[in-house]
């Protein structure tokens, strides 16, 4: 399904504005397949790219970290946020918001757990009303980490990749990173597709070293289909239409 569960990192303010290092230690930390296998139960895929598999004529871009083992992930995770200017005498102390729902305080919960085992992070939850939650993560003033997804609005990479750019009123990060958006306008005004596709696939190999938000799930679609129903046609925008659909005698 065309879809990612993230982290967004408010780059405008302390502690997360000129510290790629930190950042990327918050990423490294992440056990994405405790977070999909125990507390999703499997009904979903650990995110390492920003854009989600599925969409067409696109190769998702991995961060460079995402096949090396987990000891290496924390050992690389541990000298970063050392290198940021944390320790155990002096940690990170942070605030991860998230819009009320069960599921994202479990998950903001194990996660929190990860960063303190894993790096000494002091995280305090804070759970607002939706309405709250949204206009605090766009006015940037309070928001340090916070929780977002994004479905896609259409099947190309650009659905994702243009909600990052410093041009996108729903970029709530603050990250302006002026050779990304220079990509998008390139890859929009290129026709050919596949040098459109490599012009995006760059952009996101950029935002991914940068790290704004921390890729953590992709979504994936749910559905029990009886085997006398015919003409289902498993697809990444989950669409399915009636007049396809025909029921056999069983």
């Amino acid at each position: 399904y065309l879809g990612s569960y993230y982290y967004g990192m408010n780059l405008t303010r302390p502690p997360f504005a000129g510290k790629r290092k930190l950042r990327i230690a918050l990423a490294l930390a992440i056990d994405r397949d405790v977070i999909v296998n125990r507390v999703m139960n499997g009904l979903a895929l650990p995110a390492y790219s920003w854009v989600p598999p599925g969409v067409s004529g696109y190769t998702p871009q991995r961060v460079s970290w995402a096949d090396w083992p987990r000891e290496r992930r924390l050992a690389e995770a541990k000298r970063l946020y050392a290198e940021s200017g944390y320790s155990a005498r002096r940690p990170l102390q942070i605030e991860l918001r998230y819009n009320t729902s069960d599921d994202h305080k479990r998950i903001a919960t194990v996660i929190a757990a990860m960063w303190k085992q894993n790096l000494g992070v002091r995280t305090e939850l804070v759970n607002e009303e939706f309405k709250v939650f949204l206009a605090n993560r766009r006015a940037r003033k309070v928001t340090q980490i916070y929780r977002q997804g994004w479905i896609a609005d259409y099947d190309d990479a650009t659905s994702f990749l243009d909600l990052i750019a410093g041009f996108s009123g729903d970029n709530d990060t603050g990250w302006v990173n002026p050779r990304y958006d220079a990509l998008l306008r390139q890859a929009g005004a290129t026709v050919d597709p596949q040098q459109r596709a490599a012009l995006l696939e760059s952009a996101e190999r950029l935002m991914l070293d940068d790290m704004p938000v921390i890729p953590i799930y992709h979504y994936v679609s749910k559905h029990l289909v009886k085997p006398h129903v015919q003409g289902w046609s498993e697809n990444s925008q989950d669409i399915q239409y009636s007049k396809n659909l025909r029921v056999v005698q069983r």
